[in-house]
Formats: structure tokens, C-alpha cells, sequence
């Protein structure tokens, strides 16, 4: 094995489960802010595990394209992907089921047919996908301009 990459964050937590309250701080320095379980079940203005989730997998699988784009001779343009994570509860245990990948964009000289088979590749090779492996991860071309 050889390049690797280590990243770190962390998460800390006061109180009980549901009236307590945590802080979660990227590694990097570029975030930090409040959790609870409130902005996870009530949506409070806060951030959540499965939002982090879901824009982790938006923001890999975004770069993956591009990167399968490129490598494929196509110039990039404007690319955005908005991801949907659903956790559901069943038997009371409560897990992460589906990932739903929107991706839309604005690209010269690539059909729609050809775009979709690159992102559903890429969706296949991101790493952040692939740590999903457990979960039903789905994609969804919105738009495509320009082709």
C-alpha cells in the first residue's frame, strides 16, 4: 500500500442523550459548531452526523467526476451534487439506509448518456462510497447544460 492519507476531527459531548449537546471540529481547522440530537431528529439549526455524511460523499464523489471528466478529454465546467442520507429506525436500532447522489452540471461536447455512465463510475470508485458499502448509495443525473 502505498500513498496514504489521515485526516482527523473531533466530537465531544455534555449531558444526556437527548437534552445533552456536543461540538464537532475538523482537523483542518475549516469547521467546527454544535450538534444535538435535536438537529438530528427536529432539525435545529445545527450540524448533524448525517449531514457530515452526506456532504463528505457529495464533495468525494463530486471530485471523482471531474477526475473521470478530465482523464476522458472532456473540459469541465460547473459541476454541483446534493446528497440525500435517510436514517431509518427498525426494531429500534437506528441506521444509515440510503444515499441519494443529485448531480447537475454545465459541460461542452458530452451527452447525457455518456456524463450519467462517467458519474455512475465515479460513484463506484469514490472512496467515500465505497466506506458506504453498507449502505444503498444512488445517483441521479438532474441537469445537464450545454451538451
Amino acid at each position: 500500500m502505498g500513498f496514504k492519507i489521515r485526516r482527523k476531527a473531533t466530537a465531544t459531548w455534555a449531558g444526556s442523550d437527548t437534552a445533552g449537546g456536543g461540538h464537532i471540529a475538523l482537523g483542518s481547522g475549516s469547521f467546527e459548531g454544535p450538534y444535538s440530537l435535536k438537529s438530528r431528529v427536529e432539525g435545529v439549526p445545527q450540524v448533524n452526523p448525517e449531514e457530515l455524511l452526506g456532504a463528505a460523499l457529495a464533495a468525494c464523489f463530486t471530485m471523482s467526476v471531474s477526475n473521470k471528466l478530465t482523464d476522458a478529454g472532456y473540459e469541465v465546467g460547473n459541476l454541483e451534487t446534493r446528497a440525500e442520507v435517510l436514517m431509518a429506525e427498525d426494531g429500534g436500532r437506528y441506521s444509515i439506509t440510503n444515499a441519494h447522489l443529485i448531480i447537475s452540471g454545465s459541460m461542452k461536447d458530452i451527452g447525457t448518456e455518456e456524463f450519467e455512465r462517467i458519474a455512475q463510475e465515479a460513484k463506484a470508485s469514490c472512496p467515500v462510497s465505497r466506506a458506504l458499502s453498507g449502505t444503498s448509495v444512488t445517483l441521479a443525473v438532474e441537469a445537464l447544460v450545454g451538451s
